[in-house]
């Protein structure tokens, strides 16, 4: 049982004491049982606390998804020391920038790092690479040999156990604090859902299962009430990869992982592994879509597949559900909030799978406010704000920082334009950094990117503002075409005319091979707002 009291390594070892013979990872030709997993772990704790590591030390991992990265995980919060997944690919100089904000002793990588960015950071002690990023092997050098009980520690379940960085789609990251508290949080919310379903225990919960049998009958009866298969096609430095790995491992299912995402891999390890549910990210769920013999294969096994990480286009979300035959989750989160804030559910409408992120996750409070930080009445677009045990303790070393986007109430003020309907459901409308005022009236560039992908020569959309010397901000859409289809500005724009007020039409159209993005997926848009100052010449129209 997920409490808030529980360490992380006290939730997984509860889960391998309960089924220890139960395979639980799958990553290559590499399968784990939690027996063997948990010893992994407290070897690797070991191994650790040998070499040095205490509590609240900072270890960064440079590692794929996989045994080695779990492992890692929880072995260095098992300590009370403090891990700072990264992107295995990251850049040299962002990799120094997170190294001299975050002052490890110890760095963990699949792949060699210069001593020239090592050397730079005075009290790095540790640096230990990986015998080989693609097997899930351990370095030797770090573990300790034989049979090994887990270190004691004194660790509580409020202390500080990972700096999270965000992806950022604004400018440059910030590390986000995450206590073991915070990050089991959206893992009990998911595991609390689950439980629902199994056992509905009101009349609402009754009537949302009859739906889901209904409408996906045998896929729902197969699997409701047993461990799930859920497959990672993400990375785990993310908080999209990061979640569902934690879910995998401390819900009791099994967990399938990819080091890297490949569509055609991910297709085949859907059907040899018959994973139930498949988690991606919207572009992945492009990718896969795209293959010409996405069709021959056997994916009856899915019942879920869930989306987060950036927004999931209608268009897109209609096209998996018909494709993968089964109910689409469309989740809402963010780092800052450890991971799930809202999901759609199997219950849920075609319509609000496809236009709204679900609703509020249990153990989460959300409101909408004004820019005066003042509820607003249900059906009105405004700012959302959220708490929960999940919220971030706060960014790592800015608390002026922290203090603009978390009140002394534990609200957190998310940034993201948004909107509750009567029934409880969650619209995104965009962040609020996007708005664009014309002539005195808000615009939300999501309404617009909405309707331009449900034209079908349009694949992908996004609307920015830019100053104008007439009415605050003009409206700019950079377009990303389906395929080989043609259109031209006029196109584009007659088509907004007949189905757009007058001040939302786009004032310039560009179209574009690829939009930039984060890491997770995310559209960059101060990115696009640099392209059309540049095309502007620095100036406004």
């Amino acid at each position: 049982m997920l409490t808030n009291t529980i360490t992380l390594e006290g939730a997984i070892s509860a889960v391998a004491e309960a089924r220890p013979d139960q395979e639980v990872l799958v990553c290559g030709s590499q399968r784990l049982t939690n027996r063997e997993l948990i010893r992994r772990i407290h070897s690797l704790a070991a191994g650790l606390a040998r070499a040095g590591v205490r509590k609240g030390d900072k270890v960064v991992a440079l590692l794929p998804p996989g045994a080695e990265l779990a492992s890692l995980f929880f072995g260095v919060v098992q300590l009370g020391a403090v891990i700072v997944p990264l992107n295995p690919d990251i850049r040299e100089r962002a990799l120094l920038d997170v190294l001299e904000d975050s002052q490890p002793v110890a760095l963990v990588a699949s792949h060699s790092v210069g001593d020239e960015i090592t050397r730079q950071v005075p009290g790095l002690r540790h640096v230990f690479r990986t015998e080989d990023g693609n097997d899930g092997r351990l370095l030797e050098a770090i573990m300790a040999p034989g049979p090994t009980e887990p270190p004691p520690g004194d660790v509580d379940a409020g202390d500080l156990c990972a700096l999270l960085y965000t992806s950022g789609t604004t400018g440059k990251p910030k590390a986000t604090m995450h206590t073991h508290r915070g990050l089991i949080a959206p893992v009990a919310a998911t595991l609390k859902i689950r439980e629902q379903w199994a056992r509905p225990s009101s009349l609402r919960m009754v009537m949302e299962a009859a739906k889901a049998v209904a409408r996906y009958r045998s896929r729902v009866l197969r699997t409701i009430g047993k461990p799930q298969t859920i497959m990672s096609t993400t990375g785990w430095h993310t908080i999209t990869g990061l979640h569902v790995m934690l879910q995998g491992l401390l819900m009791g299912d099994r967990l399938v992982a990819m080091t890297r995402f490949h569509p055609a891999e991910a297709l085949s390890l859907v059907e040899r592994e018959r994973v139930t549910i498949l988690v991606a990210v919207p572009t992945a769920y492009e990718a896969l879509l795209a293959l010409p013999d996405v069709a021959s294969h056997d994916l009856s096994s899915l019942l879920v597949c869930a989306s987060g990480g950036a927004a999931c286009p209608p268009a897109l979300a209609r096209e998996i559900r018909r494709t993968f035959g089964c109910a689409l989750y469309n989740g809402f989160g963010m780092t800052e909030a450890a991971g799930g804030i809202s999901v759609s559910s199997m219950a849920d409408s075609d319509e609000q799978q496809d236009q709204t992120v679900g609703r509020v996750m249990p153990g989460i409070d959300a409101r909408i406010v004004d820019g005066d930080r003042r509820n607003l009445p249900a059906g009105e677009t405004g700012e959302l704000a959220v708490r929960g045990e999940g919220v971030m303790l706060g960014y790592y070393k800015a608390p002026e920082l922290t203090a603009r986007v978390k009140d002394n109430e534990g609200w957190l003020y998310t940034g993201d334009l948004a909107r509750i309907d009567a029934k409880g459901y969650l619209h995104i409308m965009g962040r609020t950094k996007d708005v664009i005022i014309r002539g005195g009236q808000n615009i939300y560039p999501a309404e617009i990117e909405r309707l331009l992908v449900e034209h079908p020569k349009i694949e992908e959309a996004a609307v920015v503002g830019v100053p104008s010397a007439v009415g605050g901000e003009s409206v700019w859409a950079f377009v990303r075409l389906a395929g080989n289809a043609g259109m031209t500005v006029e196109e584009v724009l007659d088509y907004c005319r007949g189905r757009l007020e007058i001040y939302k039409i786009p004032s310039q159209v560009r179209f574009v091979e690829e939009l930039p993005r984060a890491e997770t997926g995310k559209t960059q848009k101060f990115k696009l707002r640099e392209e059309a100052l540049k095309e502007m010449g620095g100036g406004i129209r």
